[in-house]
């Protein structure tokens, strides 16, 4: 059977497009392989070297340069690694900021008074005002009451009915301020803590 010259032509002029479309396919696909190297390492690294290098390898060997690069390339981006240092400060500073008993080393909160697993006195309280004090401190800083026996709070054994149960620290005046502060105006509570 023989093909005729018609037929023949249009044959080859369908091969010669299916080929264009496929090669321009092909270019438009190595293209964006290099594009999206390049754009990875960068988010990658800031290493101008490796940079270069990543995209010169996928630029000259193509699909194999792509894979060698997907196996050698840094497992984080730069934004990952900076979110997960962050998130371990975040962690490291949690961890500093809890305070610990000095006797048993369990964990307390800031405002104890005792330790509540030891009862080992934690902060005191001024007898002339009622106000929370550090053990160390000689002399309350909210009324200038000197104080006697400053220490560390690991010395003393067991605590004082005193820190059980003190005094009223405020008057009633006092604590209605500090609970209802009127808005806008400031109060005449002041925090606790040191």
């Amino acid at each position: 059977m023989q093909i005729s010259p018609d037929l023949m032509n249009t044959i080859m002029v369908a091969l010669e497009v299916i080929l264009a479309l496929t090669g321009g396919f092909l270019a438009a696909l190595w293209i964006s392989l290099v594009i999206w190297t390049f754009r990875d390492i960068r988010s990658r690294t800031r290493d101008i070297f490796a940079q270069l290098l990543a995209t010169l390898l996928v630029l000259v060997l193509n699909i194999p340069g792509l894979l060698l690069y997907l196996i050698l390339r840094p497992p984080e981006r730069l934004t990952e690694a900076y979110e997960r240092a962050l998130e371990e400060e975040a962690l490291l500073q949690d961890i500093e900021e809890r305070a610990v008993c000095p006797a048993c080393k369990r964990q307390v909160e800031k405002d104890f008074i005792l330790c509540p697993a030891c009862h080992t006195p934690l902060k005191k309280r001024c007898p002339e005002c009622g106000r929370v004090l550090q053990l160390r401190w000689t002399i309350c800083p909210y009324c200038g009451a000197p104080q006697d026996g400053a220490g560390t709070g690991a010395e003393q054994a067991a605590p004082a009915e005193e820190y059980l149960h003190p005094q009223a620290p405020f008057d009633e005046e006092e604590m209605e301020t500090a609970a209802w502060p009127a808005s806008g105006s400031s109060s005449s509570f002041t925090s606790s803590e040191d």
